[in-house]
């Protein structure tokens, strides 16, 4: 017996040996994944031109490489999903990469868009509502299906994914997701498409783990020949199914009109075409997110110099929507405020003056009371350059609507950096804040009745 214990133990030892080796080719794995997500989500968040398409499809097929091997020594399930989902989106990005590239070939004014007129845009809040029936929800019976949910947001060619929320199952009301996502050089006629992609586990208590309680059932019935051949019969099926696939149950397409703020509701639109429904994740109709947009001028000087605003000689900038002016420069530096300011939006009127030389007459209508404005430059050059900023700031403030007069609150950039690269890849067990908890119904229907009877 001593012999044999040796030899079992001397084979436990190799095992482990191999199992520790492996996992740590993983890790290496995964640890190159994280730092390329983190090198482009760096790069996002402080604003750096873009790399050219070619050099993006370079990046994303090292990724996909590094996938496909994660994948292939997958040892388990939590692995295989992660490897599969960094796979799918890979091969999203490459395809839009191709495409545009495409599209660029065919037309070779189509470039980059990088200008000073677009903005930023985020999306985080993300929370997507589950349909379980009571009996599975609040007794924990009934439905045993089990999920793992990531999202995909795409504006033009860019794609950002959030993290794998897994297992999600039925004792949670809605999918809550960390991540703030960001677009950079996003235009005021943008549309962004938000995708869910779910894919449903196999795990004990689904009818898809029969096969394995039925090789547990071979090797105590029959001999081990045989057993051996039909359970080798069994991997092999199993093999083939071995890479994960997400479905796509649901998506939205959202505008500007649909950016605010605060966390607001919008339309899901369901994926009707998906051919086994018993799999489907059971989603609802809406979901909730904040979708706050910021354009890139709202914040830096365009314009500045000394100029003569009604008939005063002022230190004058234009920044945002609004020439902000002071008695001297040493005031801005000080952080003093402006002594005083003309807004600049889609209704304000400028006209060069016929009468006199290098002189702007600025005209706003506010609550039906009209006033003038006379800015006096000092050379017909610095005339049309601020005439020309003017005009283009009436027509931003057009373009950009409602994000134009009320600025969004928006993620500074040192949480959007933690919430990037943070990939939280397991839900917790207990039950999470419902989106149901969180709506003061009460307090709303008091308002509205208050509201009836006044």
């Amino acid at each position: 017996m001593a012999p044999r214990r040796k030899s079992i133990k001397a084979l436990r030892g190799s095992l482990n040996n191999i199992l520790d080796k492996e996992n740590d080719y993983l890790r290496s794995l995964s640890d190159y994944q994280t730092r390329v997500r983190r090198r482009e989500s760096i790069r996002n968040c402080k604003n750096i031109p873009e790399y050219d398409l070619q050099r993006k499809i370079e990046l994303e097929v090292k990724i996909k490489e590094g996938s496909s091997r994660l994948l292939a020594a997958a040892q388990h399930p939590g692995q295989s999903l992660e490897a599969a989902r960094a796979l799918f989106t890979s091969n999203e990005r490459m395809s839009t990469y191709m495409t545009e590239l495409e599209h660029r070939g065919e037309n070779a004014s189509l470039k980059t868009n990088i200008s000073d007129n677009n903005g930023k845009l985020f999306i985080s809040d993300l929370r997507f509502p589950l349909m379980w029936r009571d009996s599975d929800h609040f007794k924990n019976r009934g439905d045993h299906r089990r999920f793992a949910v990531f999202c995909l947001a795409r504006v033009g060619a860019e794609i950002q994914d959030t993290s794998l929320l897994y297992p999600v199952d039925r004792e949670q009301t809605d999918i809550s997701f960390p991540d703030v996502l960001l677009f950079n050089n996003v235009s005021a006629e943008f549309q962004l498409t938000l995708e869910i992609y779910s894919h449903m586990l196999q795990e004990d208590l689904s009818i898809a783990s029969t096969r394995r309680k039925i090789r547990r059932t071979i090797h105590s019935s029959i001999s081990k020949t045989v057993g051996r051949k039909f359970v080798a019969s069994l991997r092999d099926e199993n093999d083939s199914s071995k890479t994960p696939q997400f479905d796509l149950p649901a998506y939205a397409n959202m505008t500007l009109d649909d950016t605010d703020g605060n966390v607001r509701s919008h339309d899901l639109t369901l994926n009707n075409k998906l051919g086994n429904k018993a799999h489907t994740l059971p989603l609802f109709g809406h979901f909730c997110c904040r979708l706050a947009i910021q354009p890139n001028f709202i914040d830096k000087e365009t314009l500045d110099g000394f100029v003569i605003v009604n008939n005063r000689r002022y230190w004058a900038r234009l920044r945002g929507f609004q020439i902000e002016s002071w008695k001297s420069k040493k005031l801005v530096e000080k952080l003093e405020k402006p002594t005083c300011t003309i807004c600049v939006n889609r209704e304000t009127l400028v006209r060069r003056s016929k009468s006199v030389n290098n002189q702007l007459r600025i005209i706003n209508n506010t609550d039906n009371i009209e006033k003038r404005d006379v800015m006096e430059f000092d050379s017909n050059e610095d005339l049309q350059r601020w005439f020309d900023q003017l005009t283009m700031r009436i027509e931003e403030h057009s373009r950009w609507k409602h994000a134009a007069i009320n600025l969004q609150r928006t993620p500074c950039s040192d949480s959007l950096t933690k919430h990037i690269n943070v990939r939280n890849c397991f839900t917790d067990n207990k039950r999470q804040g419902s989106i149901y908890d969180d709506t003061p119904l009460i307090s709303n229907i008091f308002q509205e009745t208050q509201g009836i009877f006044k």
